[in-house]
């Protein structure tokens, strides 16, 4: 249970060990539980505590680092470029009087710049892709997208004409190599019991005899389904049984083709007959064998074919029905991931080039063109036209969000809270100043206008805007407790209150925290104000 109590631990301590001692000296009891009702009701905040539901909503998250600092004459800043390279440009001289913006002295950057280029098509191709995709298909893209799948369905007729050819074509090889080339050597081969001849070995006999009689079954089996397959009888089992078919036929002359090389001419067999049975035999094997390639083709065609149809027809599809929400989000996401690459390679570029941070004097150019620079080494040095800067000290946790450049908001305590100033940040010193024993960072901010208010020695409380965040979570700090050593919020869901853990981020200078997950829009959070 989370207890916000108006008392410390040691005082409620010491007062509960004040009443002990009372009531051992005068053993009241009655006043006693009087006494530790008012105790727990104080503790616990009696009813001073008010509830605030607050619903969530999307804001504007703006992350702010606030910093005490003095007013002083405008010195001297040091510039360096962010990267390292060679100077191409420099665009000033000592004593130029120079605008806010004003490109300095530039690297080489060639490729940065490029970098910039193609991000930014790639940003063109995905905007205009997401409009496309919003708009909808065009007439003339369903005529194509229907023209191409009209196509492909053509292709896919064509593609099952040539497999349903080449397994005919794959029966015909397969029939001739029994009837003309095999059934030469043996007696009685179209019957139940055909014998091979001139063979001693019973068992080699007795096996080729037998893949006789199988290799008959099977084409007379093969050549019925042949003579009923089309294009339109075609299925996935009649290229199955071709394979396995031409497998068989395959195996049974390689046999063959094992037994009569090893015949010897006799009184029976003539060499002429015996090199006769190895050519017919070797020429079966070879017809059989390219029709096994045949068909191995054609049917890769066909497969091919019925992809690219059903993928033709699934681009039409789309075509007439429109994208989908999803796609839509999908698309923009794809725009949001190619303009933050954008984002990325312009700020590459921009370490290239040294703009002048506010109007001012150049006071010194310490760099020559052709020189190869590091980010250590300091390049031009000015000082501000407006008279006058705010040096400040920015601690060790908030140094890492403030940047050159970045907008502030400035009060002096001789004008009080309701006066404004405009300032921008105009140097980071980069090594830190140990300040009673704690490490900052010595910055120094430009007022933007000239003011004949502003005087050296004013106490100055600025607020440096370090980013700003769209569409985030925030809520008051005082919704937030511990749990279990983790951060939680209370939420009401159907008339209940229900804890949820969050993780937090940044903090405003409004004091509302910014929750990075735990929240959802919509959400009803309670918080206890007293």
């Amino acid at each position: 249970m989370y207890i916000r109590c108006n008392y410390s631990y040691q005082n409620m301590k010491s007062r509960f060990s004040s009443f002990m001692s009372v009531l051992k000296k005068k053993r009241v009891y009655m006043p006693l539980i009087v006494i530790i009702a008012i105790i727990t009701f104080t503790s616990r905040g009696g009813n001073s505590d008010t509830v605030e539901r607050i619903t969530v909503q999307p804001e504007t998250f703006v992350q702010e680092v606030s910093v005490t600092g003095k007013v002083v004459a405008a010195e001297n800043v040091d510039m360096a470029f962010e990267t390292a390279g060679r100077v191409a440009e420099i665009k000033v001289s000592i004593g130029d009087q120079v605008k806010k913006g004003d490109t300095l002295a530039v690297l080489s950057n060639g490729d940065a710049w490029g970098n910039v280029l193609q991000r930014q098509a790639r940003v063109d191709e995905e905007s205009a892709r997401l409009q496309e995709v919003r708009r909808g298909p065009r007439a003339e893209d369903v005529n194509i997208a229907r023209a191409e799948a009209e196509g492909a369905l053509s292709s896919y007729k064509q593609a099952t004409q040539v497999l349903v050819d080449e397994i005919k074509d794959a029966y015909a090889v397969s029939d001739d190599a029994l009837r003309s080339k095999i059934d030469q050597l043996y007696t009685n081969p179209r019957t139940a019991t055909p014998e091979i001849i001139s063979f001693d070995n019973y068992s080699l006999k007795k096996t080729l005899e037998d893949q006789r009689i199988r290799a008959g079954e099977m084409l007379t089996q093969w050549e019925r389904q042949t003579n009923s397959l089309s294009v339109d009888t075609y299925t996935a089992s009649v290229l199955q049984d071709a394979r396995k078919n031409l497998t068989q036929m395959r195996d049974f002359l390689n046999g063959l083709s094992s037994a009569v090389s090893g015949l010897q001419a006799n009184g029976t067999l003539t060499q002429t007959i015996v090199d006769k049975y190895r050519n017919d035999i070797s020429a079966a094997r070879t017809a059989v064998g390219g029709a096994i390639t045949s068909l191995t083709s054609a049917e890769l065609t066909y497969k091919n074919a019925v992809t690219t149809r059903d993928t033709k027809a699934e681009q039409l599809q789309i075509k007439l029905s429109g994208a989908t929400s999803e796609e839509i989000l999908a698309q923009a996401a794809k725009l949001k991931s190619t303009q933050a690459d954008l984002q990325s390679a312009r700020a590459a570029y921009a370490k290239t080039i040294i703009t002048a941070p506010f109007d001012g004097l150049i006071t010194k150019v310490d760099v020559k063109l052709g020189q190869t620079v590091s980010t250590q080494d300091n390049a031009i040095s000015m000082i501000s036209s407006a008279g006058y800067e705010i040096e400040s000290f920015v601690s060790e946790s908030d140094i890492a969000k403030v940047s050159v450049g970045q907008p502030a908001k400035v009060t002096l305590d001789a004008y009080g809270k309701e006066v404004i100033f405009k300032a921008t940040v105009g140097e980071v010193d980069p090594a830190e100043t140990v300040q009673d024993g704690v490490s900052t960072y010595k910055t120094k901010l430009q007022f933007v206008e000239n003011d004949p208010r502003i005087r050296s020695g004013m106490t100055a409380n600025t607020t440096i805007q370090t980013a700003e965040k769209a569409g985030t979570v925030i809520v008051p700090q005082e919704a937030l407790f511990l749990e279990g050593g983790e951060k939680v919020v209370t939420v009401e869901v159907d008339g209940k209150r229900v804890n949820k853990n969050v993780v937090t981020g940044g903090i405003n200078a409004e004091g509302k925290i910014e929750i990075v997950s735990g929240l959802n829009i919509g959400d009803v959070v309670i918080v206890l104000k007293k």
